[in-house]
């Protein structure tokens, strides 16, 4: 029993920092935030800090994870109701996920710049949830009876963030995001 209180006592700790860092590394953005200040938010020293598993890009990370997961959890499974096409449906789908990106985007802007610094790890678990996100496209694409699904799902994910920098860069909307890549999505949806 004491050993439960300690684990759930740990990981109470884990979350209350990735809180205080997702907060920081938000409003300051990551490079301008330091362990210390991390640390000084949380109570906590350093040391502390590092004995407890983490460092700032292991932060960075688990801020990510949790943002993924918050979408994935909204996500409806797939259906054709409502559309006439796996291209209209898949368009309805990004532009949901632009609506729900751009509203964090300062995290996202973040997490697409410092990315490359996470571990293997980290990089496992994120590519998961990104399939996750994709599968409602991989299932309006086999739907119809598409070939190269894989190959198209990558490319689509390629033009999605593209659309998501010029709203970063530009302060564009979901809208725009969208208008911006369907030329280029209605080549990769043709059979």
């Amino acid at each position: 029993m004491m050993a439960t209180q300690k684990v759930d006592a740990k990981l109470q700790r884990i979350e209350t920092i990735i809180t205080i860092a997702h907060r920081l590394f938000e409003q300051n953005g990551y490079e301008q935030v330091g362990i210390r200040e991390i640390c000084l938010s949380a109570g906590l020293s350093p040391t502390q800090l590092y004995r407890l598993g983490l460092s700032k890009q292991d932060l960075l990370a688990e801020i990510i994870l949790r943002v993924n997961q918050k979408q994935i959890a909204l996500i409806k499974p797939f259906s054709i109701k409502g559309f006439n096409s796996a291209e209209s449906y898949i368009e309805a789908y990004l532009f949901k996920l632009y609506e729900s990106d751009i509203l964090i985007k300062g995290i996202r802007t973040e997490g697409a710049a410092f990315g490359w610094k996470w571990s293997g790890k980290y990089e496992e678990q994120i590519v998961k949830q990104v399939f996750q996100l994709l599968q409602p496209i991989i299932d309006a694409l086999t739907h119809e009876g598409f070939n190269d699904i894989p190959a198209r799902c990558y490319a689509i994910w390629s033009l999605y963030y593209v659309g998501y920098r010029h709203a970063v860069m530009h302060d564009g909307d979901a809208k725009a995001c969208l208008e911006g890549i369907k030329p280029s999505l209605k080549l990769l949806l043709k059979k």
